[in-house]
């Protein structure tokens, strides 16, 4: 699950120096693309014959699920453990005003969540790779980047004093300035909210989470921390809730790692063990079995082949060929060879192979997994086939699932759906379009009736 990028990391700087404007070329990357899952070949380069996906516009770089990033020029990601060193206490450039963060660049905050309907009409690929032809694209892709907030040394410039204390005051003494929390907490985007972490522990000597735990509970102070951990250790945290204690939260567990760039399953996987001192492989293997944990131990190999990948008809018509095979076509079902062509394709191909499949078997892709398939693996493949065929409207319709107009709220996973979608706010505010235009949902007038007056209402109408 993912939605699209806003701005993309570029390599470590040699020195960033003192009072330097706030620059995404100053934060850190993570190591190149993982090898593919045993079993499954890599992805090569297209020879003679093989066509381009069909490519999307030229300002607006592909990416999944959503979360803004900036891209490098090919070859120029740092190896493991050679991220961007964080500046020193005392290095960051002097305030404009007292306790102001650096505002990020004009480009920052422009919406770069691509347009509907990039993929090409059914058999209208890009035109075929004429070795190097003047007009024709590269023969390789670069991988895309972690997302915003993604890299876990990577914190805005600026002087962030003034919103630490303040989050200090607001929890220090007797009782808990609720709304001086969601204030502070609701404003900053995912490095300047870096920021204030590194700069709540460097200068009070107090760990912001710890003390936000401590201060408050329930739900408010999941909402609370789904902010302050920003938009990694969320995820993070949601993955391990959904693991905890007897059964799964298949659903959590889909929302975090459906969608997801191979770079962010990476930092998703790094964040996990580092905080929680155990790969996060052996957790969803404890918890899952069979053919379902056979799925997300491939997912999680992160060796998707990348936006912007190549392929060609005759794989598109292969995949249909061995989806139909694999369900329609025999008694029961192959799960594994279903997994092995959804994790092969990127989206676009995805998307191609759903319209192929429907022209030649007159039988819609989802459909046909929804009745042949059951349980957490039905979910998994209709999750990732509804988020290639339009992300804005996929996620659109987790939020309205989260808060029916009539059964009960889901708090948990609308606290989870909103805090995420917050980081983007272009993307955000694309999907809260699509909410209204499409489903006719109005989430704020939802919100305000259906969640019970008070600091929780409050904090979700601060995101939206």
């Amino acid at each position: 699950m993912s939605y699209p990028p806003n701005n993309n990391y570029g390599p470590p700087p040699q020195q960033q120096s003192y009072g330097q404007p706030y620059s995404p070329h100053s934060q850190g990357g993570y190591p190149p693309q993982a090898p593919p899952p045993q079993g499954y070949p890599p992805q090569q380069p297209p020879g003679p014959g093989q066509y381009q996906q069909y490519p999307p516009p030229q300002s607006m770089p592909p990416q999944q699920h959503g979360q803004q990033s900036w891209a490098p020029p090919p070859g120029q990601y740092p190896p493991q453990g050679q991220y961007a060193p964080p500046p020193q206490q005392g290095q960051y450039p002097p305030p404009q005003g007292q306790g102001q963060y650096a505002p990020p660049p004009a480009h920052y905050n422009q919406p770069y969540y691509p347009p509907q309907g990039q993929h090409p009409p059914p058999g209208q690929y890009a035109p075929p790779m004429q070795g190097n032809a003047p007009g024709y694209p590269p023969q390789s892709v670069v991988p895309a980047p972690p997302s915003l907030g993604y890299d876990p040394d990577a914190r805005a410039p600026g002087d962030a004093t003034k919103e630490a204390e303040a989050l200090r005051k607001a929890m220090k003494g007797f009782g808990t300035d609720e709304a001086a929390l969601i204030r502070i907490l609701s404003t900053p985007d995912p490095l300047q909210m870096a920021l204030i972490r590194h700069t709540y522990a460097a200068k009070i000597g107090r760990n912001l989470e710890k003390d936000i735990k401590s201060e408050t509970s329930g739900k408010l102070e999941d909402a609370l921390l789904a902010l302050a951990l920003g938009p990694l250790g969320h995820d993070v945290r949601h993955l391990k809730q959904a693991m905890d204690g007897v059964g799964t939260d298949e659903t959590a567990m889909n929302d975090v790692l459906v969608g997801r760039t191979n770079a962010d399953l990476r930092a998703i996987k790094y964040a996990y063990v580092s905080t929680y001192k155990k790969p996060l492989l052996d957790d969803v293997k404890s918890d899952l079995s069979g053919k379902t944990e056979r799925f997300f131990e491939m997912l999680l190999q992160a060796a998707r082949p990348e936006p912007g990948a190549y392929f060609d008809a005759a794989s598109v018509d292969a995949d249909v060929r061995e989806i139909h095979q694999a369900t329609q076509a025999k008694t029961g079902t192959d799960e594994i060879g279903v997994s092995a062509v959804f994790l092969n394709a990127p989206d676009a191909k995805l998307v191609a192979i759903a319209r192929a499949f429907e022209a030649r078997y007159h039988k819609s892709l989802e459909r046909v997994l929804r009745d042949e398939f059951s349980g957490h693996l039905k979910a998994v493949f209709v999750a990732m086939l509804q988020h290639a065929m339009d992300p804005e409207l996929y996620h659109a319709r987790k939020l309205a699932e989260c808060i029916p107009e009539s059964g009960s709220v889901d708090m948990g996973r609308l606290i989870y759906w909103m805090a995420h979608l917050h980081w983007n706010r272009p993307y955000r505010d694309a999907v809260k379009a699509r909410l209204q235009r499409d489903l006719k949902v109005d989430l704020a007038s939802r919100i305000l009736r259906l969640v019970p007056p008070g600091d929780v209402q409050k904090c979700l109408m601060a995101l939206w």
